[in-house]
C-alpha cells in the first residue's frame, strides 16, 4: 500500500497525519509506504516509528512559486512526478501496488492515469472539488449542502464515493479515550501543527485581556510551529493555563473542554468526535465552505476568516461560551450527531478495502 501526501508548514500537517491514521489500520496485514516530499524531522520520524517505509520525492515547486499550496500542477508536470515516483517504487521493488492513496492538491487525473501502470487500485482523497480524477474510489469527509453531488463530473463512473462527516478519518485515541468530566469554563485552543498566521498567539492575547471572567485553558502548537519561546512566556501570565507542544492526547484535552478554539478542517470532526463545542476561525480558504455549512446548522460559532476577525470579534465570542454554556452544548451535541455512523477505528479504512475489493 502506498501514500502520496505531502506535510510542510505552509499547507499544514493535516494531509499527512490523516494518512498516517488510515495507514496504521493497514499496518498489521500490509506493508505501507509513504511518498513524500522532504519532510519535518519530527514528522518523519514519527512515520517511521509507526513502522512505515518513507521514499522521499521531489519537491513540488509549483505553490512555492505561486504562493498558493492548492495551485494544481499542469499534466506534464505531473506525468514527470508520476515519473519519478515510479522510478522510486521500482528501487525498492518491482511489484504491483495493490492501492495508491493520494491526498494531495496539486496532484489530478494527470498524475493518477501514469501511476496506473503501476497501482491496481487508487484512491483520492480531497477537500476541494475543483479538478479532475482517475480513481476507484474517492474519499471526502466534508459537509457542503451538496455533497453528494459534488464529484458526478470529476470522476470516472465506476468510481464509488465516499462522502460526508460520516467517513470523517478519525486517529485512533478518539475512540480510545474514555469520556472524561469536563471541567467548567475550561477552554483548548488549538490551531493545527503549523499554524502559520500564529492565530494562537492572538487567541492566548486575547484571553490575557480576559481578567473579569474565570476560566482555565489549555493551549496546543505542534511540533511545525515556531512561536514556542514567545507563546510560552505569554501563557505563563495566564493564572490557570497550560501550554503543550507537540500534544500526544490531544482527544483527552478534547474531551476535558466545554469549548474548543480552533481551526476548521478535519479537526470539526475531531471535536465532533469528542463533543466538544468550537469556536472557529479559518485559516485557508479551503475551511471556509464546510465551517460556513456547520455554522448555519449550529453545529459551530464560526468567527469568519484568520485575517478578518478581530480580536474583539475572539473576546466576545470566549465571553459568550463562558455565559452560555447551554448554547454551545446545543453546538456540541449538534455536531456529535454528524459523525455517529464512524464508531471505530477502521470503519473508514474496512469501507474503503471493501469497496475496491467489490
Amino acid at each position: 500500500m502506498v501514500f502520496r501526501v505531502d506535510g510542510t508548514a505552509q499547507i499544514g500537517l493535516g494531509h499527512v497525519m490523516r494518512c498516517l491514521t488510515l495507514a496504521t489500520q493497514l499496518l498489521p496485514t500490509h506493508n505501507v509506504t509513504f511518498l513524500c516530499c522532504a519532510l519535518p524531522s519530527t514528522l518523519q520520524q514519527q512515520i517511521q516509528r509507526a513502522g512505515i517505509t518513507t521514499l522521499t520525492t521531489p519537491s513540488l515547486h509549483k505553490g512555492e512559486r505561486e504562493g498558493n499550496a492548492s495551485a494544481v500542477l499542469n499534466e506534464a508536470e505531473q506525468a514527470s512526478h508520476a515519473a519519478h515516483c515510479i522510478a522510486l517504487l521500482d528501487d525498492m521493488n518491482d511489484e504491483p501496488i495493490d492501492m495508491l492513496i493520494v491526498d494531495h492538491y496539486q496532484l489530478s487525473a494527470s498524475f493518477s492515469k501514469v501511476m496506473r501502470s503501476r497501482c491496481k487500485h487508487i484512491v483520492v482523497i480531497d477537500d476541494l472539488a475543483n479538478r479532475q480524477h482517475d480513481c476507484d474510489v474517492i474519499l471526502d469527509q466534508n459537509l457542503f449542502e451538496d455533497f453528494e453531488f459534488r464529484y458526478d463530473l470529476l470522476v470516472p463512473p465506476h468510481c464509488q464515493k465516499l462522502l460526508g462527516p460520516e467517513f470523517a478519518i478519525l486517529r485512533n485515541e478518539f475512540y480510545r479515550s474514555p469520556p472524561m468530566p469536563r471541567n467548567d469554563n475550561h477552554i483548548l485552543v488549538c490551531f493545527g501543527g503549523s499554524d502559520p498566521g500564529n492565530i494562537t498567539e492572538r487567541v492566548v492575547d486575547v484571553l490575557i485581556e480576559l481578567k473579569s471572567l474565570t476560566f482555565s485553558a489549555d493551549i496546543v502548537v505542534g511540533a511545525a510551529y515556531s512561536g514556542v519561546s514567545a507563546l510560552k512566556a505569554k501563557v505563563e501570565r495566564l493564572s490557570n493555563a497550560k501550554l503543550h507542544v507537540a500534544c500526544g492526547h490531544i482527544s483527552e484535552l478534547m474531551k476535558a473542554a466545554n469549548t474548543m478554539i480552533g481551526a476548521g478542517g478535519s479537526m470539526h470532526w475531531e471535536r465532533a468526535a469528542s463533543g466538544v463545542a468550537g469556536i472557529i476561525i479559518t485559516l485557508a480558504d479551503n475551511q471556509v465552505e464546510t465551517t460556513r455549512c456547520l455554522h448555519e446548522r449550529n453545529c459551530c460559532l464560526w468567527l469568519g476568516a484568520c485575517d478578518e476577525v478581530t480580536n474583539e470579534d475572539i473576546s466576545k465570542a470566549v465571553e459568550f461560551a463562558i455565559n452560555s454554556p447551554q448554547e454551545m452544548r446545543k453546538l456540541a451535541n449538534n455536531a456529535v450527531s454528524l459523525v455517529s455512523a464512524n464508531k471505530n477505528p477502521s470503519f473508514v479504512m474496512d469501507t474503503i478495502l471493501n469497496t475496491v475489493t467489490r
